[in-house]
């Protein structure tokens, strides 16, 4: 009961900014952590999930630009060995097209071709320990991994940093809904001289109703530095709202629209991912 209203306060605090996806301006280092998938833990929970997305209004903040985003070939590939999961995950291609500049480029950054930028997108690779008993309604995960520095700085998209990461989930199923609620920290390497990592607290919630054949997903995720301090370009504080549908079970397709409120989260956005659980 305890853990049943730690999820359900956490649904409260982060209902109204993800249900603001249609109203609110918003604004992106670019994607936040996605938020825990429960569904690749257990027996036969092996997943392979390949997608891409579409952002608008989203910034390449070590370019000091705004434009449209084009993620093309992200993944997800999970094997699962019922309570312990490993997961690898990315995009293989990002996309960047220019629109308008908010600030100088980074020393190192280097000019667009044609108000295009190009580069491959970040790679995780994070390990799911379920810490509850396996098929209980009310379970607890943790999550651990790291992010490969495989981008580019010169490309000006992401930073060719090692980023490592913690949460700690807590899931709640009843009937034909469940929410899952995430909290943890990141240490991210940044471009800066003035500080050499920035330390700050991700965060995810989701809600999911199953109809059947339809499944229904709200989620919000984000970090958020708690130190007093400036954003450093390529760490900056994130925030999306995401509201979507999933068709199929074992098979399946879901579509999201993303909306983000904090100005460097894209100002709206789809995405597309087709996926196979065996």
């Amino acid at each position: 009961m305890r853990l049943s209203r730690v999820l359900l306060g956490l649904v409260a605090q982060a209902w109204v900014p993800a249900a603001f996806w249609v109203a609110a301006p918003l604004a992106a280092q670019l994607r936040p952590l996605d938020p825990l998938d429960w569904g690749i833990l257990g027996p036969h929970a092996n997943t392979v999930v390949v997608g891409s997305g579409f952002y608008a209004g989203q910034r390449a903040s070590l370019a000091g630009t705004k434009g449209r985003l084009l993620e093309l070939g992200a993944f997800r590939a999970s094997w699962s060995l019922n309570r312990v999961a490993l997961e690898l995950s990315g995009t293989a291609l990002r996309v960047f097209r220019e629109e308008s500049r908010f600030a100088t480029p980074l020393p190192g950054v280097g000019p667009p071709e044609q108000h295009r930028r190009e580069d491959t997108g970040d790679y995780r690779v994070s390990t799911i320990v379920q810490l509850t008993h396996p098929g209980s309604p009310e379970g607890v995960a943790l999550r651990f991994g790291v992010r490969l520095p495989t981008t580019d700085d010169v490309r000006g998209l992401e930073r060719d940093q090692t980023d490592f990461f913690t949460t700690l989930a807590g899931r709640l199923a009843r009937g034909p809904w469940s929410v899952v609620g995430e909290i943890g920290l990141g240490i991210n390497g940044t471009r800066d001289l003035r500080v050499g990592q920035v330390d700050p607290m991700l965060f995810a919630l989701s809600a999911s109703w199953d109809f059947g054949l339809f499944t229904g997903i709200l989620a919000a995720t984000g970090q958020h530095d708690t130190r007093p301090n400036p954003e450093f370009r390529g760490t900056e504080d994130l925030g999306e709202g995401r509201v979507g549908v999933r068709v199929g079970t074992a098979h399946w397709v879901d579509f999201s629209l993303v909306r983000g409120w904090t100005p460097t989260s894209p100002d709206v956005g789809l995405s597309v991912a087709f996926g196979v659980r065996f």
